[in-house]
């Protein structure tokens, strides 16, 4: 990595779950065989190379939330913010989609009506990517599947609701 990387946008996909390989490949630390990974080392990305990554999974508890490939992002369920007060757990049929090229905040849908994007082979190549992650993950329990909104996020003006822990993954939270 020379001083021809300084100061260099990527528009490559990363995110923090990549740290954990970026670190131990620049330490040269030997992670352990046949165990699988959340992250990739980004060490292709810091030296100008393409990166191995083409999708992110988006996981809540046990259930797939929503599934990022390539350029697209298709939310299968979604749930307000993290306050006390937010809106339940939706699930979406037919899933919505995003360009996160041009939409990165999410704001303008993708539907199946669309005249720029052809929502029908958009959608079956993120099925078939989530296809292959559900198959290919091993679950476990959550180990931060218990939720209280008396300690979650809150507003300053609204009131501290009372502490009940409750399950955050309440229904069969390996479907999608």
């Amino acid at each position: 990595m020379g001083d021809d990387q300084v100061a260099k946008v990527t528009t490559q996909l990363a995110w923090t779950m990549d740290l954990f390989a970026t670190i131990a490949e620049i330490s040269g630390a030997k992670l352990p065989q046949g165990v699988t990974f959340d992250g990739v080392s980004m060490m292709p990305i810091l030296k100008g190379e393409l990166s191995t990554r083409d999708s992110l999974f988006h996981w809540r508890g046990n259930k797939l939330m929503a599934v990022r490939h390539n350029q697209f992002k298709a939310h299968f369920y979604t749930e307000g913010e993290f306050e006390w007060n937010s809106p339940a757990l939706g699930k979406h049929d037919p899933p919505i989609l995003f360009d996160i090229s041009q939409d990165p905040a999410e704001r303008f849908p993708i539907t199946a009506t669309s005249t720029t994007y052809h929502y029908a082979d958009i959608m079956a190549a993120i099925s078939k990517v989530a296809a292959a992650h559900l198959a290919d993950i091993k679950m476990a329990d959550p180990q931060m599947n218990t939720c209280d909104k008396s300690v979650a996020l809150w507003k300053p003006d609204l009131p501290v609701p009372p502490s009940k822990p409750y399950n955050c993954c309440q229904d069969p939270c390996s479907s999608w």
